[in-house]
């Protein structure tokens, strides 16, 4: 199975072969868009492919986006970007760790985080606040620092 990055720039797919070569045909995709084969690890350009070199040197150039980025190949996960916090290690830090704060350190929730430690040191209040938070977490509605939710993947 294949996915293709079409001549609009919306990725397609899974489609089979047969597919690909219609689409070459019909000038939605061509020898520079890219491909990812299911398997491998990455996506290359359609004219790289033995299957599609014959149809595609007959075929007429199709206009075809310019990607500004190779997409994630599908089934991976996009990395998060700059300033974003996973939320399903911040649900794991927060339940084997949150205890001593470390899940408000992740938030970058400094002062928050030296709190709940000495909540924990001085008074065991600190498992409590663990067990808020978590529930908090866990239904997604504890914010970071800048306001935003953690992302869910």
């Amino acid at each position: 199975m294949y996915y293709v990055i079409g001549a609009n720039g919306s990725q397609y797919g899974p489609v089979d072969e047969a597919t690909i070569r219609a689409w070459i045909s019909e000038g939605r995709v061509a020898a520079p868009s890219l491909s990812f084969k299911t398997g491998e690890s990455g996506w290359v350009p359609l004219q790289t492919r033995e299957e599609f070199r014959d149809l595609l040197a007959a075929a007429p150039a199709a206009p075809v986006a310019a990607a500004a980025q190779v997409p994630p190949a599908p089934g991976s996960q996009a990395p998060l970007a700059p300033g974003e916090r996973d939320w399903q290690t911040l649900l794991l830090l927060s339940i084997f760790l949150g205890w001593v704060g470390v899940d408000r350190f992740y938030l970058g929730q400094t002062g928050l985080g030296i709190l709940k430690i000495l909540a924990t040191l001085a008074c065991g209040l600190g498992f409590i606040w663990w067990l808020v938070d978590v529930i908090l977490i866990a239904t997604n509605t504890l914010r970071d620092v800048n306001g935003r939710l953690p992302v869910r993947r």
